[in-house]
């Protein structure tokens, strides 16, 4: 890389050189030596074909007669002209989609599409040039994506694909990023569109989903009439202890009552309702009755 930039140099300078030479020679030297057009034109193709501007988010393959010899960074770059080229390529994040087809372990088959947001390793950009050339993701990740989908889904049932569908993704997930990752890409994130299967096993799907659903439905009812019953079970037994609460407090009055009406107490009440201007007072037989102030 040092030599090719001291030969760029050099090349630079020399062209730079013969364009002040023939500046300086005058107008009539040069229309003398009509040769100095193509070599002017020459010269000045040498020193523009010395540097190369590299696009952020990007990386130069450097080629000396189609042989990779470095990369380089983003910005201005020199570079040996006319035995050299370069090459971009992205070092941004991409998206790469691939369509997959499997069996799940209950020998179902699955298709589904995997959305791989990658980016490359800027240190394996020459390694993945020389090897694999600018379509190198095509030529990895397709394979990469139909091993890994048929790997994982041979560990799971059909059904399980749905109801674990995170656990599948991230089992993919996993994979295929250690996968690409022996090749100098990294993985970002990895997205899965919702499993299909055939119509046989999606209608047996759908209607163990309903028959679950009207169970559970049916279980809901069991359960609020349960409740309800509880309910009014609760309401019934606490209306009778208040019914036996009320009896017990009358017959408890009843009982004070009678107690505190004894012969002497319902003497003093007769004789205290009797009008003062009574003259004949009627007692029943067999009630003592004592007078007093008579």
């Amino acid at each position: 890389m040092d030599v090719l930039f001291f030969i760029a140099f050099l090349i630079a300078v020399l062209a730079v050189g013969i364009t002040a030479g023939i500046v300086k020679s005058g107008e009539d030297d040069f229309n003398k030596k009509w040769w100095g057009i193509p070599i002017g034109a020459f010269v000045l193709f040498l020193l523009f074909g010395s540097f190369v501007s590299v696009p952020a988010g990007h990386r130069g393959i450097l080629l000396v007669f189609s042989k990779v010899e470095g990369v380089l960074n983003e910005g201005l770059n020199m570079k040996a002209p006319l035995i050299s080229q370069v090459v971009m390529m992205s070092v941004q994040t991409q998206l790469y989609k691939e369509d997959a087809a499997a069996a799940s372990k209950d020998l179902q088959d699955v298709k589904t599409t995997v959305a791989i947001n990658y980016k490359v390793a800027p240190e394996s950009l020459a390694e993945i040039y020389r090897t694999l050339g600018i379509d190198y993701i095509a030529k990895i990740a397709a394979p990469a994506v139909q091993e890994t989908v048929k790997e994982i889904a041979a560990k799971y049932n059909a059904e399980d694909m749905i109801l674990r569908r995170s656990s599948v993704k991230d089992d993919i997930t996993r994979s295929l990023s250690l996968r690409l990752k022996e090749r100098g890409i990294i993985t970002e994130t990895v997205n899965i569109t919702n499993f299909e299967f055939s119509v046989e096993f999606t209608k047996a799907i759908e209607s163990k989903v309903a028959a679950l659903q009207a169970v559970l439905e049916s279980q809901n009812k069991l359960e609020r009439v349960r409740v309800e019953a509880q309910q009014a079970e609760a309401l019934a037994k606490g209306e009778a202890a208040a019914a036996i609460a009320r009896a017990e407090g009358q017959v408890k009055a009843i009982e004070i009552l009678k107690a505190a009406l004894t012969p002497e107490y319902l003497q003093y009440i007769y004789i205290d309702k009797l009008a003062k201007d009574a003259k004949v007072i009627v007692v029943p037989a067999g009630m003592p009755l004592t007078l007093s102030g008579y």
